[in-house]
C-alpha cells in the first residue's frame, strides 16, 4: 500500500507506468469507504506536488484518475494511433482472458492518447459487462518513451487491468478482502524478492510478476513452475486472511446470484492435496441438496481451475453452469463423506 495508507480497504483504479523506469508502476488506489484517492508516486506520498493543499494531498496521477471517476474527457487526448487497430486491441482482451478465463461477460477496450507531466502516455480502459450484471473497469497507462511492443502491452494489460477487474468482481460478489492491490509495483516474481530479502520468511513477497501467463507459455525464467504460480496467484488474488480461511476449511461459499429466490450457495471445495478438482456443493435455504460437477476445460492446475470456478460463479453464474448437465449432477455426498457443520448463508451481491 501506499506508505502513508496502511490496513485500508482500497479498490485499483488505474496502474501507471513511471516515466523514467520502464516496467515500474505507480498504482492510483481508492478508499472505498471514503472514495479518497492515494499514489505510490514521491508527490503524493511526501505531498511535493504544489497543487496540495496543506491538509490533503495530490499529484498528477490521482488528478487523471479523477478525471476518470467523473468521466471527464483527458484533456489534449487524441486516438491511440496505431495502438487503435482493430486487431492490437483485440489481442489485448485475448490476453486478459487467457489470464483470467473465469472473468465471463461481454469485453470492450478503449485506446487513447494524453499527456502526464508533458510526457506522452497511451491508455487503455478495458470494460468488462458481467453476466450477472454490473460492470468492471481496469485501467493501465504506458509511458510512450519506453516505446512498449504489443507483447508487452498485452501481459501488463492482462496483469494491471485484469487484476482491477477481478477485484471488483469480487467485491461485487461478497469478497471484499478479494483482490487488494499487490503489496509490489515493480513487475518482479516473489520469488527474486525473497531473495533481496524483502520481508519475514513467514510472509511470502508475492509480486505481480508471479501471476504472469499468457497463452501457453511455461518457462518464465523465474524458476516457478506452472502448479507454483497458480498457487501464488490464488493466493495473491484471495489474500492472506481469505486464503488462510481456504487452507483451514477447505472450502470458500458462492452466493448465486441467479438464484436469489431460493438463497442458493455454492460451496466450492479443494483436495487436501490440490491436485484435483472436488465437486461443488450446492445449498438452497442452508440446505445441502447436490453436488455439481465442474470439471477443467483443459490440463490446467488445480489452483488455477479453483480461482477460474470462483470468478466465473462471480461473474456470469449462468456460463459457469453451462457445462453442468444431467449427468454431472450428484447426490450430496458424492465424493466425499464430509459433514457439514458450518452453514452456507446466501447473501446479496452489491450493486
Amino acid at each position: 500500500m501506499p506508505r502513508s495508507l496502511a490496513n485500508g480497504d482500497y479498490s485499483l483504479v488505474i496502474a501507471v507506468e513511471s516515466s523514467s523506469r520502464a516496467d515500474s508502476w505507480y498504482r492510483v488506489l481508492a478508499d472505498r469507504q471514503t472514495g479518497a484517492l492515494s499514489c505510490d508516486c514521491p508527490p503524493w506520498t511526501f505531498k511535493q506536488d504544489a497543487q496540495a493543499s496543506a491538509s490533503g494531498r495530490s499529484c498528477h496521477h490521482t488528478c487523471l484518475a479523477q478525471q476518470l471517476s467523473r468521466a471527464t474527457p483527458l484533456s489534449a487526448t487524441t486516438p491511440a494511433g496505431a495502438f487503435a487497430q482493430g486487431i492490437a486491441l483485440a489481442s489485448l482482451i485475448s490476453a486478459t482472458q487467457q489470464q483470467w478465463p473465469g472473468l465471463r461477460g461481454e469485453w470492450s477496450i478503449e485506446g487513447r492518447v494524453a499527456e502526464i507531466k508533458e510526457k506522452p502516455y497511451v491508455f487503455f480502459l478495458l470494460t468488462l459487462a458481467m453476466g450477472n450484471g454490473g460492470m468492471a473497469t481496469g485501467v493501465t497507462a504506458f509511458a510512450q518513451r519506453h516505446r512498449p511492443t504489443q507483447r508487452y502491452l498485452q501481459t501488463r494489460v492482462a496483469m494491471w487491468s485484469g487484476y482491477a477487474i477481478a477485484s471488483e468482481v469480487a467485491r461485487i460478489g461478497g469478497f471484499p478482502l478479494a483482490g487488494q492491490p499487490p503489496e509490489h509495483f515493480r513487475i518482479t516474481s516473489g520469488r527474486r524478492a525473497r531473495r533481496a530479502g524483502a520481508g519475514p520468511a513467514s510472509t511470502p513477497a508475492i509480486g505481480l510478476g508471479d501471476i504472469l501467463r499468457i497463452g501457453d507459455v511455461e518457462d518464465l525464467g523465474d524458476g516457478l513452475r506452472p502448479t507454483e504460480r497458480a498457487e501464488l496467484t490464488l493466493r495473491l488474488f484471495l489474500g492472506e486472511q481469505l486464503y488462510q480461511q481456504l487452507e483451514t476449511r477447505g472450502f470458500l461459499d458462492v452466493s448465486s446470484a441467479r438464484y436469489a429466490k431460493e438463497q442458493r450457495v455454492y460451496r466450492l471445495r479443494r483436495d487436501p492435496g490440490k491436485r484435483y478438482e472436488r465437486r461443488v456443493r450446492v445449498f438452497e435455504r442452508g440446505r445441502y441438496l447436490n453436488d455439481f460437477c465442474i470439471v477443467r476445460a483443459q490440463s490446467v492446475p488445480e489452483a488455477d481451475h479453483f480461482l477460474t470456478v470462483f470468478l466465473g460463479l462471480l461473474s456470469d453464474e449462468e456460463a459457469t453452469l453451462s457445462v453442468v448437465k444431467r449427468h454431472n449432477m450428484f447426490a450430496p455426498n458424492s465424493d466425499g463423506r464430509e459433514r457439514e457443520t458450518v452453514p452456507a448463508i446466501w447473501q446479496p451481491h452489491l450493486a
